[in-house]
């Protein structure tokens, strides 16, 4: 299999007041030749110890909001490709190599995703489960972008965007569009992307494990991505409060829709299907949710509770309970076997390397509190 340079790629990290997280950035991606810049937003600089400092990866300090560093991300690139990636998670090198691989051999093909595991630190072990096998792939068919819209827009759906590996000139014009307006509701962004990306090209699944979704902080939700209540993406569309936003927000789609070139008639349906459908769509899901046992107990003892409540509610909850939770996980052995069943690409290496960081902040993190 030929050898990929990594510092072909650049992955774009913001964080915010996650200090510890980015340490461990450094620790992994320093082993590599990849290129990263972390971009910290938060008021007052961290520190880097001098001992985890890489020339592959650059700490760049900038008080811009969470948006404007997606939509800004760019500036700081002079790769062929380039990823998003949130400061508490992973991409495999070895997935990364097999994208870029895939692009050098299909010039047609914009981007690709990977397969994905959560994973947390549970006890003092590490555990991983099965994430977002459920994506579907665009079809050998779907050549033109209106056929692809016709294939990604609700009631249908491809895969998700955002975290994915693109050519530069392709990930510019996504995040760039997408994130350069601030919208009171955090679920926008995605939503524009996954559009542009559809509008630019053909993006393919990849059976090699690219990215590790950390489960060991609760999801992100402040003044810069707001998220819950009034805010999340169906109350946001609904509410005459964000008229404003919402008639941007449409604008933005219906202009990234009409720029593929296709007739007025189908711009106008197709824009219809990504808000209206769209909208549809998140209420019928978020109707299940509260009919779960998931959304019940999650926001009352994953998003709030302290780690010893969590750990008693492990002990005595039913697996089935925990599945929803995403609290249940399993070793390297048994997720190694299963990668293997389902033909997924991975480095064995790799993971331990993740394990090995993901335990020794944990350790860290513990030991603060204990004080």
């Amino acid at each position: 299999m030929r050898s990929v340079d990594l510092s072909r790629v650049t992955i774009v990290i913001p964080t915010f007041s996650r200090p510890n997280f980015v340490i461990r950035q450094f620790k992994f991606w320093r082993e590599t030749t990849a290129q990263v810049v972390i971009l910290d937003g938060t008021p007052t600089p961290m520190e880097i110890p001098v001992e985890v400092l890489a020339d592959n990866v650059r700490y760049v300090h900038t008080e811009m909001s969470f948006n404007q560093r997606l939509a800004n991300g760019w500036r700081y690139v002079s790769t062929e490709f380039c990823a998003l990636l949130p400061d508490d998670e992973f991409l495999l090198p070895s997935g990364v190599a097999a994208v870029v691989r895939h692009l050098d051999e299909n010039p047609d093909t914009i981007g690709c995703v990977g397969r994905c595991l959560y994973f947390f630190v549970d006890q003092d072990r590490f555990l991983m489960s099965h994430a977002y096998r459920d994506w579907r792939q665009f079809p050998d068919s779907a050549v033109n972008a209106a056929e692809r819209f016709e294939f990604d827009l609700p009631p249908n759906k491809t895969h998700m965007t955002m975290y994915g590996i693109f050519r530069f000139e392709q990930w510019r014009k996504i995040f760039e569009t997408s994130c350069r307006t601030f919208f009171s509701c955090g679920y926008t962004y995605e939503r524009l992307m996954n559009l542009q990306r559809t509008a630019l090209g053909r993006t393919e699944i990849l059976d090699d494990l690219l990215w590790m979704r950390s489960k060991e902080n609760p999801p992100v939700v402040s003044s810069q991505l707001p998220r819950w209540g009034k805010h999340s993406f169906v109350s946001w569309a609904r509410s005459p409060d964000f008229a404003l936003e919402i008639a941007e927000f449409r604008r933005r789609a219906f202009g990234i829709i009409n720029e593929t070139g296709i007739s007025l008639e189908q711009v106008e349906r197709f824009e219809e299907r990504f808000f209206e459908g769209g909208v549809a769509r998140q209420e019928s899901k978020d109707k299940r949710a509260r009919q779960s046992i998931r959304f019940r107990l999650t926001r009352l003892l994953l998003a709030y509770s302290p780690h010893s409540i969590r750990q008693v509610a492990k002990r005595f909850l039913p697996s089935a309970i925990l599945r929803h939770l995403d609290w249940e996980g399993y070793g390297l052995k048994k997720i190694g076997y299963d990668l293997t069943r389902l033909r997924t690409r991975f480095n064995l290496e790799e993971l331990r390397r993740i394990e090995e960081l993901s335990l020794d902040l944990d350790r860290h993190r513990r030991t603060i509190e204990a004080r």
